[in-house]
């Protein structure tokens, strides 16, 4: 459902691994340098991720495109529900990768956020014909948030919260699944952020050898 992430990591990217649904989401405000630059600046943006991911129509866009521009009030409204989501699901995967177990405040609110996409589907007849169709009623974007939620909500029931990842470049900060055998990856991309961390810890070592004191004889010739 997710689809590839399309980030400054693209050119030298880590071999193709399944992503998560949740995490393309959360990934969807990354950082260049350290400075946030958000992929969903405004609902038609946002619509467009929507469904890109499968998670809304063709004509389920069309629609909520329509209304959104009509309401800016409204618009404004929504995308800050799904910038709530991202900020929350961000939070659970820092809990667990720093202190081992989320926050209850964090999963309380993701439980708000599921409960809001309930949703039925309910039997319709065309007046005057033959053509019956089963219709889903509910809140088209509250379903797409929650259907976001659910993703992480089913990886940690999964049993797989070990394997979340924060990148370890904190210039980064982009949030992976680990896949490797080990279990021991650091880094979202090794021949990026990797790389960047190796030469900077050469460096600093460079900067604390030339800092370092260079000893006086004394009268004898001893340092």
């Amino acid at each position: 459902m997710a689809q590839t992430h399309a980030t400054t990591h693209a050119t030298t990217p880590e071999p193709d691994q399944p992503e998560e649904l949740f995490e393309a989401f959360i990934n969807t405000l990354e950082f260049s340098r350290g400075r946030p630059q958000d992929r969903l600046p405004d609902t038609d943006a946002l619509l467009g991720w929507l469904h890109a991911n499968g998670l809304i129509s063709d004509r389920g866009r069309a629609a909520e495109a329509g209304r959104l521009r009509r309401d800016q009030a409204e618009a404004e409204r929504r995308l800050q529900r799904f910038r709530r989501l991202r900020d929350v699901l961000r939070s659970l995967v820092a809990d667990i990768v720093e202190d081992g177990q989320p926050r209850p405040v964090h999963v309380g609110e993701l439980n708000h956020i599921l409960r809001h996409g309930l949703h039925y589907h309910q039997l319709r007849h065309d007046p005057g014909g033959s053509r019956y169709t089963m219709a889903q009623v509910g809140d088209r974007l509250d379903q797409a948030r929650a259907a976001i939620a659910n993703s992480f909500a089913h990886y940690l029931a999964d049993g797989a919260a070990d394997r979340l990842r924060i990148c370890d470049n904190d210039r980064c900060r982009y949030v992976f699944v680990d896949h490797s055998p080990t279990g021991r990856r650091r880094w979202c991309d090794m021949r990026t952020c990797g790389n960047q961390a190796k030469v900077a810890r050469h460096r600093a070592r460079r900067r604390s050898a030339a800092q370092e004191p260079v000893g006086v004889p004394d009268a004898e010739g001893s340092v």
